[in-house]
């Protein structure tokens, strides 16, 4: 509580504070206004009124307070107070910069700085993805995926049945990225000096959307409600509760996965599939191998899954590229029942879902028993000679 608390602006604060004031003052102000005016009906019925108006906002404000110093939690469109103050609380506190030799760089969200020249015993796998990867929702860095890869495949710690070298796992995903972004990312990677011996894309099904302008524009119009009053703009309850009534009533909000379905059949496939091989090019000539990491829409997983086709198609291109590539969502729909997603309304996977993707991608690609390597070795050690 006090971890929020101390997080509250101070307009909110002083605010809040008057207006806790004026709650506790009013009753005893009211009493003695009743015995005043008792010989006046006109005058005692608005006593009674006003104090009907009192009882009425006094849980109203308890809901208030009570989001403000106790409800700690995300959105999937991430555009509550609520949620953007998570962020300040969970994330900030980890954000992390790295900078190209072009002048330019990106944020990241982890423990560590990026190792550009990771030591050459040690295999680098570099995840990159959107706010699947990043770990929206989840407070501790610790319980993503890739953080716990990196704590299972690390010198002294891994399984000796791992046939793989020693692994350096890093995260460089940042929410509401896509493979263009992944793309240029790997360029100035590369063009800065640094080493990535395995570069794995996470592909959330929605990645496909830049591709399409209109789409793109539409998903940005998300973000840029604007609550009309203070009421609505500057606490957390009514804040949370415009937003879920937007959302709840716009019909393009409701919709917003459904464009899923058209767009893998038509001309944004076209263009996503070039872009993957566009990047599975540069981390060929750069000594790297791209791999695919597919993501299921955590809400919709169970025996009616409605994008698993979706999922085929993206396995079967990724087959015929020769990219390793793990579907996420046999393993997690196996265990929906669990329930893997953050809350009621944000739709990312939780800590629990992301233990079930590290150990998918552990099984996969790092054990002797992994269906998903390429050939029989499925070795990424560093070519001869470097």
């Amino acid at each position: 509580m006090w971890t929020l608390f101390l997080h509250l602006s101070d307009g909110y604060v002083l605010g809040m504070g008057l207006w806790l004031l004026l709650m506790v003052v009013t009753p005893p102000l009211l009493v003695r206004l009743r015995r005043r005016w008792k010989e006046s009906r006109r005058r005692i019925r608005v006593v009674y009124f006003s104090l009907t108006v009192w009882l009425c906002l006094v849980p109203l404000t308890l809901l208030e307070v009570g989001f403000a110093l106790l409800y700690d939690t995300t959105d999937s469109f991430d555009m509550t107070n609520v949620s953007n103050r998570w962020f300040d609380v969970h994330v900030a506190p980890d954000v992390r910069q790295l900078a190209f030799s072009e002048g330019t760089g990106i944020s990241f969200r982890g423990p560590d700085e990026f190792p550009l020249q990771p030591p050459d015993s040690v295999e680098h796998v570099v995840f990159l993805g959107d706010s699947f990867t990043f770990g929206h929702g989840v407070p501790s860095v610790s319980d993503r995926f890739s953080n716990i890869l990196d704590t299972s495949l690390s010198a002294g710690t891994r399984s000796a049945d791992l046939r793989k070298p020693d692994c350096l796992v890093s995260n460089l995903s940042w929410p509401g990225t896509d493979l263009l972004w992944v793309e240029s990312v790997l360029q100035h990677v590369f063009a800065t000096g640094g080493r990535i011996d395995r570069a794995v894309y996470v592909l959330c099904l929605n990645d496909i959307e830049s591709l399409h302008d209109p789409r793109m524009k539409q998903s940005t119009e998300l973000q840029t409600f604007d609550p009309p009053t203070f009421l609505f703009r500057d606490t957390y309850f009514y804040n949370w509760l415009y937003f879920r009534s937007q959302l709840l009533f716009r019909s393009d909000v409701r919709d917003y996965y459904s464009f899923v379905l058209e767009y893998y059949s038509s001309e944004p496939w076209e263009r996503f599939a070039v872009a993957l091989m566009r990047t599975q090019t540069l981390c060929r000539d750069n000594d790297c191998e791209l791999s695919v990491v597919v993501f299921p829409f955590m809400h919709n997983l169970g025996p009616e899954y409605p994008f698993r086709g979706i999922h085929e198609q993206i396995v079967e291109l990724c087959e015929q590229r020769q990219i390793p590539v793990v579907d996420l969502e046999p393993d997690l729909t196996a265990r929906a029942s669990a329930g893997l997603t953050v809350n009621r309304f944000d739709a990312h996977p939780n800590e629990q879902a992301h233990a079930i993707v590290a150990e998918t991608i552990e099984r996969s690609w790092f054990r002797p028993d992994g269906a998903s390597d390429r050939d029989a070795g499925g070795s990424l050690a560093r070519p001869s000679g470097e």
